[in-house]
């Protein structure tokens, strides 16, 4: 059966019922002007009427179903040879009525149906015929029946033709749809390709680029994705839009078993989103890949750098530390068998505080390289950022790391980052923050830029913005911290460091 909503069902429907109303009509009349008003004239047009009625008042969907539409049908071929029967037979002009039954099977009904529907009315006119010993080869029985075979073949041809032509714009809609989620999906896969290229491929940039994606399609009111970390809490890397307390929709962003985030999206007031979702999900895919992706290159990262550490550590603890304490022990004996020589003593001295050094410098870097707890710097900066997304302006991160700090350097660093980031969220109104700067090992410099009102450091009380404790910070790793700001026109802080 067509579908309801099909539009060549409701103008097939429109013009059944006409054909039945005409047909009723024609017969009715033609009825009574030839045989007169009598009993037999009236029970036909009421029970043909009454038929006509109770299939119009039918809803559509019943009155096509093969449960409903198959027993009407057949009540129809029966009133209608009734009605035949009683106004003359083959002769009778309900015989144009009689092909109404037929051409509802055949148009709603099965194949099947419509060729049993008109093989009951031929035979029931050819039984009809016979028991009022009228011809039944003559032509008021053999053109109805003519007719009735070709209504059934032509009208059960239309109706294949109607749903295969339903099923091919079906199936095109369909393909359209999915073409058009494979391009969403197509144009995010390039946009973190170019992301990929260009070094910026973080959880931060990819939920704002996914969410960007999405809203080309989905229109929803607000949106955030969200990062699963290892200790199970969920980060907002990503947010766009007004986000309210009312009911969002969650797409769990999944990767092997695995959770990696999700995806939450608001829609608009009563405009739910499940019509949607094949537009989502390609998307919601890709960006569970992108994380995947992300924390492999991590993991491999790490593994990198963790077995480069414990090389390099073991290498100065085993080689470079040995040979520079015997190094010391030689100065000492040169030393003490020196003599007199004030000179000498004073440069082998010397140099023996600067072995001195040099071996607790060793200690030190051994220290550092066997301590492998505290993360880059560029991966604070964006944990950084992720903690903070959502709450105002886009964060970017843009630091060039040839080496990290020291542990405790980097433990200070991210306090500072931390709060000149918050501040700046909280209070600058920007639209716009960039982390960026240049780290190697024992100096760098990163700067926190806004593009906020900015403010008067030189006015601002004590403690202003945290001012106070990021300097203090600042000192504690032996660098400094400078804030450059105009009201207005943004605000510019700044930590550097070297160690000498």
């Amino acid at each position: 059966m067509l579908a309801a909503h099909d539009p060549w069902e409701q103008r097939l429907d429109w013009v059944l019922s006409a054909v039945l109303w005409a047909s009723l009509t024609l017969s009715v009349i033609v009825s009574a002007v030839g045989r007169g008003a009598s009993a037999t004239v009236g029970a036909s047009a009421l029970l043909a009427g009454a038929w006509v009625v109770a299939m119009q008042a039918l809803p559509r969907r019943l009155r096509n179903s093969e449960q409903w539409g198959e027993p009407l049908a057949v009540l129809g071929i029966i009133v209608a040879l009734i009605a035949v029967a009683l106004t003359g037979g083959s002769d009778s002009a309900y015989v144009i009525f009689l092909a109404g039954p037929p051409l509802f099977a055949a148009s709603f009904l099965r194949m099947r149906i419509g060729l049993e529907t008109g093989a009951l009315s031929i035979a029931g006119l050819f039984v009809i015929a016979r028991a009022l010993d009228q011809p039944l080869l003559d032509e008021s029985t053999i053109q109805p029946a003519f007719l009735y075979a070709l209504i059934v073949i032509t009208f059960t041809q239309v109706r294949r033709i109607l749903i295969e032509t339903s099923e091919r714009s079906a199936a095109l809609q369909a393909a359209t749809e999915r073409i058009e989620r494979i391009r969403s999906a197509h144009t995010l896969l390039i946009s973190l390709s170019e992301l990929a290229n260009t070094q910026e491929l973080n959880p931060v940039t990819i939920g704002t680029v996914a969410l960007r994606d999405l809203a080309r399609s989905v229109p929803y009111a607000a949106g955030r994705v969200d990062l699963m970390r290892e200790d199970g809490e969920a980060v907002v890397v990503a947010a766009q839009g007004e986000i309210n307390e009312e009911q969002s929709t969650i797409y769990p962003i999944e990767m092997r078993g695995s959770t990696l985030g999700r995806i939450e999206l608001w829609p608009h007031p009563g405009e739910p989103l499940d019509e949607y979702l094949p537009a989502i999900q390609p998307i919601v895919r890709q960006v569970g890949l992108a994380f995947d992706n992300v924390a492999l290159l991590q993991r491999i990262a790490h593994r990198t750098v963790h077995e480069e550490r414990v090389r390099l550590a073991r290498e100065l603890h085993d080689n470079i530390g040995p040979s520079l304490a015997s190094l010391g022990l030689r100065l000492d004996m040169l030393i003490h068998g020196s003599g007199n020589d004030a000179e000498l003593i004073r440069h082998l001295e010397g140099t023996r505080a600067a072995v001195t050094d040099l071996v607790e410098e060793v200690r030190t870097t051994v220290s550092d390289l066997r301590h492998d707890g505290v993360a880059s710097i560029v991966e604070q900066a964006y944990e950084v950022a992720a903690e903070a997304a959502g709450s105002g302006p886009e964060i970017s991160v843009a630091i060039e790391e040839h080496r990290p700090p020291r542990p405790a350097v980097a433990v200070e660093l991210r306090a500072i980052l931390g709060e000149a980031v918050r501040n700046a969220v909280e209070h600058s109104r920007a639209s716009a923050l960039r982390i960026e700067g240049e780290v190697d090992r024992d100096r760098g410099r990163i700067s926190i830029i806004d593009n906020g009102r900015g403010f008067d450091p030189s006015e601002s009380p004590k403690g202003h913005y945290g001012l106070l404790g990021m300097r203090e910070r600042a000192e504690e790793m032996g660098g400094t911290l400078t804030v450059d700001s105009t009201s207005g026109r943004g605000s510019r802080v700044t930590i550097a460091w070297e160690d000498h």
